[in-house]
């Protein structure tokens, strides 16, 4: 497994699952989701919402803010505010313009102005929110300015200036003749109701800006629908609105395509107050044609390429899996059960891999190994078994029995309980144990010093008779597709013969094979162990690093603490564990931390882990002495 750093930044899963909890709550919609993108923006055929990787180099309460308002205008805004076929089809146009990109963001910046009035109308608590937001964007284009004047970028000039003008109390900037005439029109964003009167604005100032700028902008400062969302057309749209008169044209006539000239917008609007002509090109008043339409055009190369790029969201279904403890049988399970694995799971199939016969090497390392460890395990053993001894025979007050010696009681207490009875019965040790071992690929250098560990832990609780499992997990990157991804749980110590003499060697069959998807293997341990009747539940995951496989790299820490806070509703206590390669970095603390919360502990390398898993497991199982 080796480490994942997304556009440089660590997830922190708990501000993630708060934006994708304010997101459901503002959408309403029970099939939203949320996730990180470059830019913002909102897909309604997906019901997507995605917030900016803008906010992860802020600071944290502008980071947090940052994200709230993306899911405010996105979540609140597009879907309820917005007219969103109306801003779609605009964004769709614009394409056709010479300068696309200027256009198409001017667009989505003054929607998300007008937005930002109303939500802070609807909900006043919001306005230190989105002060902050254009706080952090105006310092962002002030050194968006100064770099595009440098380099000689005029759009992306002209474009930081339109937003640091629309955003300040007072022109501080310098203003020219064409700009100033440009701010006339757009300051109307602040009176504007609609989408469609920010449409009406962005064609005003594309009458006015003419031909003045011939090089489009360089820069993508915000965001908007995927190309491939824009050019899709559902089946609305592509019928054919009734025209205004009826007639029909005989023939269609043979055009020199060099002397026709079409308009580059196609749009219907309404004329502002002053009754102005936009020369719009009516598209509901025409004549019909022997053309055909309401046909879906073929499938060309570069869709699949642009599918490729921006990629897709989409759940599939997988078929729920057995989970057996026969050591003679293995089972693959393929298809699907919709959501069993958690949506960052589509497509997984699960191999459940039982141990092969124990060879005569195998048995001499585990003999090597459990007389490194005997020491700690005999340690172990004896505090373990004095805490039972203790707890057996503590005093307990009662009201009869034998005296005990403590008599102030009788002076202190209304009704003293004076005697005690000394326990016969033996404290139990009603505890299960679980161990997930990662063996991903970048394990090669510390499989065999993390089964040190995995010996302990196994000669521990078996001379304290306590039933465990011991299994490793990996993804088989070779074969796995977005369609299917191949999944193994390899049992090496079940249930059943975890206390068996010799099941110890079976440890030695675990190596570094591929992938790992840690999520998906917390969800199945855990819900194994939900059925177990033991009251102390525990599960420890062996882990070097992010979770990482195929469609999950950017996912795999959220579905990984999903995993974890809902194993801990199961009342099971997971345990991380992670192996830095040298020193301990912060990050890995934060990480951990993301995933695992406070339950969770990091060494630097293997042989500093045995160190620390000794008082781990002896605090684990002196706690739950009953």
């Amino acid at each position: 497994m080796k480490q994942i750093i997304f556009n440089n930044k660590k997830i922190d899963t708990s501000l993630f699952l708060q934006m994708e909890n304010l997101a459901l709550s503002l959408s309403k919609e029970r099939e939203a989701f949320l996730e990180f993108d470059f830019q913002a923006y909102y897909d309604n055929e997906e019901q997507k919402i995605t917030i900016s990787h803008f906010w992860d180099t802020k600071e944290f309460q502008e980071q947090l803010a940052g994200l709230k308002t993306d899911v405010y205008l996105k979540a609140l805004g597009n879907k309820h505010l917005s007219n969103f076929d109306e801003f779609k089809n605009m964004l769709q146009e614009l394409q056709d313009f010479p300068l696309k990109s200027f256009f198409t963001q001017l667009y989505v910046l003054l929607e998300d102005l007008r937005l930002e009035e109303q939500i802070i109308g609807l909900r006043p608590g919001t306005k230190k929110l989105f002060e902050t937001r254009r706080a952090v964007y105006r310092h962002h284009f002030e050194s968006q300015l100064k770099a595009n004047t440098i380099r000689n970028f005029p759009t992306d000039q002209l474009f930081c200036l339109i937003y640091l003008s629309l955003t300040s109390s007072s022109m501080t900037y310098q203003t020219s003749d064409l700009l100033d005439e440009l701010l006339s029109i757009l300051f109307a964003v602040y009176e504007a109701k609609s989408t469609e009167d920010i449409s009406s604005i962005v064609f005003r100032v594309s009458q006015r800006l003419g031909s003045s700028l011939t090089q489009d902008m360089i820069n993508i400062y915000f965001g908007y629908l995927p190309l491939n969302k824009l050019s899709s057309k559902n089946e609305k749209q592509c019928e054919a609105k009734k025209l205004a008169n009826d007639d029909e044209q005989s023939e269609i006539e043979d055009r020199d395509s060099e002397d026709e000239k079409l308009s580059t917008w196609h749009r219907e609007s309404k004329n502002n107050d002053k009754d102005d002509n936009f020369l719009r090109f009516e598209v509901e008043s025409g004549t019909k044609t022997g053309i055909k339409a309401n046909f879906a055009r073929e499938q060309e190369d570069s869709d699949q390429a642009i599918g490729n790029a921006y990629g897709s969201s989409k759940q599939s279904e997988q078929r729920q899996s057995t989970t057996t403890d026969n050591p003679d049988q293995m089972n693959s399970q393929n298809g699907s059960n919709q959501n069993q694995y958690g949506k960052y799971n589509s497509g997984v199939t699960i191999n459940y891999l039982s141990t092969r016969p124990q060879l005569i090497d195998e048995k001499k390392q585990y003999s090597i190994l459990s007389s490194i460890v005997s020491k700690d395990v005999k340690e172990l053993r004896k505090t373990i078994e004095k805490t039972i001894e203790s707890k057996k025979n503590a005093p307990s007050d009662k009201y009869y029995g034998r005296l005990n010696k403590n008599w102030l009681r009788l002076f202190t207490e209304e009704k003293p309980k004076l005697f005690y009875k000394k326990n016969t019965e033996s404290k139990e040790l009603d505890i299960v144990f679980y161990l997930l071992i990662d063996c991903s690929g970048s394990m090669y250098n510390k499989m065999d010093e993390v089964k040190k560990s995995v010996v302990l832990f196994h000669e521990t609780l078996k001379q304290l008779k306590i039933t465990h499992k011991i299994s490793g997990f990996w993804e088989d990157a070779t074969n796995a597709t977005k369609e299917s991804k191949p999944n193994i749980l390899h049992t090496v110590i079940p249930f059943y013969q975890s206390l068996h003499h010799s099941s110890g060697p079976n440890i030695m069959q675990l190596h570094e094979e591929e992938d790992n998807r840690d999520g998906l293997m917390i969800r199945i341990a855990s819900e194994e162990l939900s059925k177990r009747s033991e009251k102390h539940k525990f599960l420890l995951v062996f882990t070097d690093g992010e979770p990482s496989a195929l469609d999950y790299f950017q996912d795999g820490i959220i579905d990984t603490h999903e995993a974890v806070k809902q194993a801990r509703k199961y009342g099971i206590d997971v345990i991380g564990t992670f192996i830095e390669e040298d020193e301990i970095q912060e990050e890995t603390y934060q990480l951990m931390k993301n995933i695992y919360q406070h339950h969770f502990l990091v060494a630097a390398g293997a042989e500093d882990l045995r160190l620390k898993l000794k008082p781990l497991l002896k605090k684990l199982i002196v706690r739950s002495i009953v």
